[in-house]
């Protein structure tokens, strides 16, 4: 029936090799020539050896059974390449093996290794991308209807047994059996034709399982099943059915059909029964027994049913379709079917469950005999038992439960094994009446399942429900399209189950939780202990599942003759293989059994996650998938933690999975900085809350790992631009020369003599000290003298390149990776134990700063020397002139990071060290920048000081540009072009600088107009032509110490009258200090007020609302004015008394000396205070300051003045209240008239005015008239008839307290000692006053001359009335004269003052006093 790819022939039922049969030596003339072992398929021969192609056997039916099967389904013939997409590829030369198998690492932990196998099939080295391109158009439409089928085409499925070594993968059309184990890529493959394909690509996939091989041969054989059809055929060997001859000749008896099947029923699963032979599951819920052999151990099919409440009896001919479905469906689909050994030879226990939880369990005999041992439903108990252990399952329908699958506990196990099993004594049973089970049952609810491995022991009794183990980590339901139904493994010794699901493996432990008060507290919650329990994800790609399965499992006992076989993989802890469609023959072995029994089991811990999913994640080819999958049981804290301390470990090689010591250090470096961006990819697919410490933890070993391979690099083109001899680079007497405390040392006694590599694979994570280093090395060689000058100019070289090359490097990879990493690049973060910036500590800024300086230094020692005489590669040297600016604006940057990450520390000695950062950063950033352009590197110090936005050396550099720009072309010397060029250059960097204007706005325009008024005057501030935005006015009208030049341009630029006027009121009245300027100042802005006044007068806009509120604000500015030039007035008036005094003084000292000497007569000498307040005010005076309200004051009140005063400028006290009506407001106003008035009244001796005795009235009055209260009185009453408002009138007791214990604001600041002596003299004022009240009447006596005043100025002004009408008439005699004699009054008005002279006594009085 079965022929090879040449020939025709049938199934070999023979028991000898091909190898040992007779060959004939002649062929027939109507055969093709023979093949031995021909290789296929033919497209695959190529020109190179035969002998290194794998050979591969193809079994193919002949042409009778081939038209006696209907073919309207798939077509028999060799398929395609495509077909069939089970894939492995070639190791990658970077790819891990293990112990020189040939296995490629696909993940590993502390509890498992995940690998894949090398050897497969070349047919079966199809590019699983094929299948996915198929069901894509070219034009990337999804072609369903090709896709499906060519999907249908490809299922596969297959199983791997352990016992020969042998793996099975079949297809609708073809059956592939290879050597799994083998160390080959390309191993020896047997390829058979199945005979009886299916009708349809849908239908269900052949059925096949390897038979034991036989003592004289150690190839196994092979059965496979067709399910739809039942036909069954049988291969010995496998190696003899490649034989052509023997299978030609030896072709009945191999083959045969199952009768009885139902119509619509098919085989669903073959279960090898060992040497009893195979028992086959069907759809409809019946189970049968196969045969292969005889009752002589002859080849020979036949199938026998069993008889139980699974399947009932067979219905005969006359059974219809309905009782069977009907009976399947309330019996349930059989989950699973499992054998073991019978206590006897030839007898096997079979146990089958449904997916409804029914079991059964028969003892077959070979040759068929069985019997029922056990028939029992126990759904509900188990459903009860995993509610009790579970509580979770309580949120899943009950009617969702399922049995998927079961396996049979081992038996015969070590006691340590059993003592450590968290499973039931049944362990230590070994009678066949007692069968051990372990279920995988689920409960599922939409897209999500739970599953459980419930322990089951079938006894005659009946079935108990043990152990019960909720597994927690793995939720996927089963998809319904999987070619292979989940799978449970429990090898020996039974302490790691396997749960095998299409696209994941679920590896858990199964040992005892640890006896403790915790743990029993976790039992009593429903909580499930803490075991190991892990998944092994697949990809979820339609062309990579789970198509078969099996386990390695440790011997028994030693080795058995199973282990001599030559593909037998001797396996010391258990194992499961996979067969992975896409990818090939992977395997998941135990690291270490007995570890699982310790009392250190593996755990599953957050850093083993990260470290799986970062070191064989990172493979594009891996098929295993570490992210996105399912959430990890972590908390954020936990996982942040592992994640720092991976991440130290990959900086630092300490970690198992990073060689330390590689050959090619550029593609370790590489390595590690790709695994540190698989780490933060990770953690970002997991979407946890990293705290902001974790994540700038990470982000700088990030920075480290990648500026340490670009310092290598640089370290390799350092080595190749150095002359032959000198291969010690400043990278390399770095790693010598650091602090042994600062790395790692070296261990000569292993090996260990290159410091630069060992530093780079140990020491990174201290680059900090790496880089700042670079200045140490060039100090200690140079003050050393261990280099000549062009040595030290090439470390100095290499140092700038190193440090400005590392620490841009780090801030552009922060720049570009900070989104990643989930921080703000512009914000350092601090406080919360988040360590200071790498790229800021103390030792890279301190070591930055000489750098820079020493640089200085460097340049202009060798700036006067042509490159013809320096000894020094000029080459370096200019490129070291270039790289400063960047240097400068990294140490800037150190600054500015270090003194942001102080200000949030919690750190206080942290904080303090900042804010010194903080004013080193304010100088420097002022004067490296400006040292700049020392170098000739004006463009550069300016981008320097736009990047940090420092406008001080932005405006300096500038403007210090243009002049140097503009002397160069005045320089006696210059040529005409040359000054034009000069000249040309100037005009360009002034429109630049309007530009910046324009840009930075204020910013950097009133910087950019102070040094330019510092540096070339005001004329340069006014006449810029470049300023398009008004900042010269801004700037001028924002100083208020420019005001002098800003009224101007308000004037002349601006044409702003208004705004001058406000701008020299404003100087005038609160900033000019010297007295002709504020007179001068207020007038001009008086001036400025009327013409503006007289300009909207002409306009005729005078009744608008806006031009009222103008005038009003005018006319209350010309009101201050007027008062203020009032004051003026006063104090000229005051200075004129005092003018003749000091005309002989020399010097100002001498002119005080003498003014002082002249008027502070009334003043005793032991009032001190008095004395230094008159004193100050006087030197004030005399220097023509314009003196404050309080200061005039007390100069009036304190001065003794010329005797004729009243004549020359009024009485000074009634000045004085002048002073304060114009200068003073509300209380402060009170204050000073009463100071004031108590002044005047203290003048004069009252006990004198009092003593009335012996004295006429004349006399009287001309005593009350002499003293200073009359004049004030007389003056005060006087100005009253032109301003009724002025009435500042105070009676001497109210005058009494003032200043006594306050003073004015004048002296707020002063220190206490001359306050208190001031107050001192105020109360001894006050005393005079009050003894005055008290003892002579004062009260009464101001009263009194008050009402002399008041009729004096009234009978004055009457007879100066009628004066006036009698002008017109000559009059020769009159006893009084009146004169007209104009007087500088305190309002700054001249206006007429009547004086009468009196002759009495040689006296004058004013106001005629004598003829009251």
């Amino acid at each position: 029936m079965f022929s090879s790819a040449l020939h025709e022939g049938g199934p070999a039922k023979g028991t000898r090799s091909s190898r040992r049969r007779q060959r004939t030596s002649e062929p027939s003339v109507q055969q093709q020539p023979k093949a031995k072992r021909q290789r296929v398929p033919p497209a695959e021969t190529s020109s190179a050896s035969l002998d290194s192609q794998p050979e591969m056997y193809e079994v193919k039916p002949d042409k009778i059974d081939l038209h006696a099967t209907k073919r309207d389904g798939i077509e028999n013939v060799a398929p395609p390449r495509k077909e069939l997409s089970v894939r492995s590829k070639k190791p990658k030369p970077g790819e891990r093996s293990t112990k020189g198998d040939g296995s490629v690492v696909l993940t590993t932990n502390n509890a498992y290794t995940v690998s894949k196998l090398p050897a497969l099939p070349d047919r079966l080295r199809a590019d699983a991308q094929s299948k996915a391109e198929t069901l894509v158009s070219p034009k990337g439409a999804f072609n369903r209807g090709q896709g499906l089928l060519t999907f249908c085409k490809d299922r596969q499925h297959g199983a791997v047994d352990s016992t020969t070594g042998y793996a099975l993968s079949l297809t609708h059309t073809h059956a592939f059996v290879w050597p799994y184990t083998s160390t080959t890529s390309s191993p020896e493959t047997f390829i058979f034709t199945l005979p009886y394909p299916s009708k349809h690509a849908s239908d269900p996939l052949p059925l096949a399982s390897l038979v034991a091989p036989s003592t004289s041969s150690d190839e196994p054989g092979l059965v496979t099943v067709m399910p739809m059809s039942g036909k069954v055929a049988y291969w010995e060997s496998i190696s003899s059915a490649a034989t052509l001859d023997f299978i030609r000749q030896q072709r009945s008896g191999v083959e045969d059909s199952i009768s009885g099947m139902y119509s619509g029923e098919h085989v669903t699963q073959i279960v090898n029964a060992g040497s009893a032979g195979f028992v086959l599951v069907f759809s409809s819920g019946r189970m049968a027994y196969l045969s292969v052999r005889d009752a002589h151990g002859r080849p020979g099919i036949t199938v026998q049913f069993l008889r139980s409440g699974l399947g009932g009896s067979a219905l005969g001919f006359f059974g219809t379709i309905r009782h069977a479905l009907s009976s399947a469906a309330f019996r349930g689909e059989i989950a699973a079917a499992r054998t073991s050994p019978g206590s006897k030879v030839g007898e096997r226990i079979v146990v089958a469950a449904t997916s409804k939880g029914r079991l059964h369990s028969w003892k077959i005999h070979r040759g068929g005999h069985h019997e029922l041992l056990v028939d029992s439903d126990i759904r509900d108990r188990l459903v009860e038992a995993i509610h009790d252990a579970d509580p979770a399952v309580s949120n899943f329908p009950q009617d969702s439960f399922e049995v998927l699958d079961f396996t049979l506990v081992p038996r015969g196990l070590d006691q340590k094994y059993v003592n450590a099993s968290w499973l039931s004594e049944a362990l230590t049973h070994e009678e066949e009446s007692l069968q051990h089970a372990l279920l995988l049952v689920s409960f599922s609810k939409q897209h999500r399942s739970r599953y459980s491995l419930v322990e089951v022991i079938l006894t005659p009794q009946g079935p108990r429900i043990g152990m019960v183990r909720p597994m927690a980590s793995y939720t996927s339901p089963v998809r319904p399209g999987a070619p292979e139904k989940p799978r449970i493994y429990l090898p020996r010794p039974g302490l790691v189950a396997f749960l095998v699901f299409d696209r994941a493996v679920v590896v858990a432990s199964m040992v005892a939780p640890p006896d403790s008060p915790d743990a029993q507290l976790q039992e009593d919650s429903h909580i499930l202990p803490h075991t190991f329990e892990d998944v092994v994800d697949f990809r979820d790609e339609e062309t990579l599942q789970v198509v078969g399965s099996g386990v390695e499992e440790p011997s028994a006992n030693g080795h058995t003759q199973d282990d001599l076989r030559p593909h037998r993989h001797r396996a010391k802890n258990p194992t499961v293989v996979l067969l992975l469609q896409g990818v090939g023959t992977v395997r998941i072995a135990v690291s270490d059994i007995d570890r699982f029994a310790s009392d250190t089991p593996p755990e599953v811990t957050a850093k083993s996650k990260l470290e799986q999913a970062v070191f064989f994640g990172v493979k594009d080819d891996n098929p295993l998938v570490f992210q996105g999958r399912r959430d990890l049981p972590f908390s954020s804290h936990e996982i942040g933690n592992a994640a720092i301390e991976l991440s130290h470990e990959i900086v630092s090689s300490k970690t198992p999975f990073i060689a330390n010591l590689p050959a090619s250090l550029e593609n370790n470096m590489k390595s590690r900085v790709v695994y540190l961006d698989g780490l933060i990819a990770y953690l970002n697919s997991l979407k946890i809350d990293l705290d902001m410490r974790t994540r700038w933890m990470l982000l700088y070993n990030a920075e480290k790992m990648a500026v340490a391979t670009w310092i290598w690099k640089k370290h390799e083109q350092f080595l190749a631009e150095r002359p032959k001899g000198e291969k010690k680079t400043l990278i390399s007497e770095t790693a010598v020369y650091i602090n042994e405390q600062q790395k790692t040392e070296l261990n000569p006694a292993v090996g260990q003599v290159d410091p630069v590599r060992h530093w780079f694979i140990n020491d990174v994570w201290r680059l900090d000290i790496f880089v700042a280093w670079a200045y140490q090395i060039i100090k200690y060689h140079f003050t050393e003298r261990l280099a000549d000058e062009a040595g030290i100019n090439r470390l100095v070289w290499e140092a700038v390149t190193v440090n400005n090359g590392a620490l841009f490097e780090a801030r552009q990879f922060r720049l570009n990776r900070a989104r990643q990493y989930g921080v703000n690049p512009s914000d350092i973060a601090g406080g919360n134990g988040i360590p200071e910036p790498w790229t800021a500590t103390y030792f890279i800024t301190n070591n930055l700063k000489r750098l820079v300086e020493f640089c200085y230094q460097w340049l202009e020692r060798y700036s006067a020397q042509t490159p013809d005489d320096t000894p020094i590669d000029s080459r370096l040297l200019e490129s070291i002139r270039h790289l400063l600016p960047s240097l400068t604006s990294q140490y800037l940057t150190s600054l500015a990071e270090f003194s942001s990450w102080a200000a949030l520390s919690d750190d206080a000695q942290a904080q303090e060290r900042g804010k010194t950062y903080q004013q080193i950063f304010q100088e420097d950033v002022y004067t490296k920048i400006l040292r700049l352009k020392d170098f000739n590197l004006w463009e550069e110090a300016i981008d320097l000081a736009k990047e940090y936005k420092a406008f001080d050396s932005l405006a300096e550099v500038v403007v210090q540009q243009i002049l140097s720009l503009e002397q160069s072309a005045a320089e006696p010397g210059t040529t005409e072009s040359a000054a034009q060029e000069s000249l040309a250059l100037a005009k360009l960097k002034k429109q630049k600088m309007g530009r910046l204007f324009d840009e930075y706005e204020e910013g950097f325009a009133f910087r950019a107009y102070e040094v330019l008024l510092e540096s070339s005057g005001v004329e340069a501030v006014l006449d810029f032509p470049y300023d398009r935005n008004g900042y010269a006015t801004k700037f001028l009208r924002t100083k208020p110490e420019l005001a002098k030049i800003s009224w101007i341009n308000d004037v002349e630029r601006e044409k702003d009258i208004d705004h001058a006027a406000e701008t020299l009121l404003d100087l005038g009245l609160t900033r000019e200090q010297q007295v002709w300027s504020k007179k001068i100042e207020l007038s001009l802005g008086k001036l400025a007020l009327l013409a503006e006044e007289a300009e909207q007068a002409a306009k005729g806009d005078g009744f608008s609302s806006a031009s009222s509120e103008n005038g009003a604000r005018n006319g209350a500015n010309l009101e201050k004015i007027d008062h203020a030039l009032e004051l003026i007035r006063i104090q000229d008036a005051l200075y004129s008394q005092i003018l003749p005094t000091i005309q002989e003084g020399v010097d100002e000292s001498a002119e005080l000396e003498l003014a002082v000497k002249e008027h502070a007569v009334l003043i005793p000498k032991r009032q001190k205070a008095l004395h230094h307040i008159f004193d100050d005010s006087m030197l004030r005076l005399l220097r023509h300051e314009a003196l404050q309200p309080h200061t005039l004051i007390d100069l009036l009140t304190l001065a003794s003045l010329p005797s004729n005063h009243y004549n020359t400028i009024g009485d000074q006290f009634y000045l004085a209240l002048k002073v304060a009506q114009y200068g003073l407001k509300g209380q402060e106003r009170t204050d000073a008239e009463r100071l004031i008035w108590r002044r005047c009244f203290v003048r004069d001796d009252w006990k004198r005015v009092n003593e009335t005795n012996e004295k006429g009235d004349l006399d009287q009055l001309a005593t009350v008239g002499e003293t200073a209260a009359y004049h004030t009185l007389f003056a005060v009453v006087d100005e009253q008839h032109s301003n009724p408002e002025f009435h500042p009138f105070v009676k001497p007791s109210d005058a009494l307290g003032v200043f006594t214990e306050t003073l004015d604001r004048r002296f707020d600041a002063m220190d206490d000692g001359f306050r208190a002596k001031l107050l001192d003299a105020m109360r001894w004022e006050d005393k005079q006053l009050r003894a005055a009240i008290e003892k002579a009447q004062l009260d009464a006596w101001y009263r009194t001359t008050k009402e002399c005043a008041e009729k004096t100025v009234a009978v004055a002004y009457d007879r100066l009335t009628a004066a006036k009408r009698a002008a017109t008439v000559a009059s020769a005699e009159t006893r009084a004269q009146p004169r007209d004699d104009t007087l500088v009054q305190a309002n700054g008005s001249a206006k007429k003052r009547l004086f009468i002279e009196e002759r009495a006594e040689g006296r004058r009085m004013p106001g005629g006093l004598f003829g009251l």
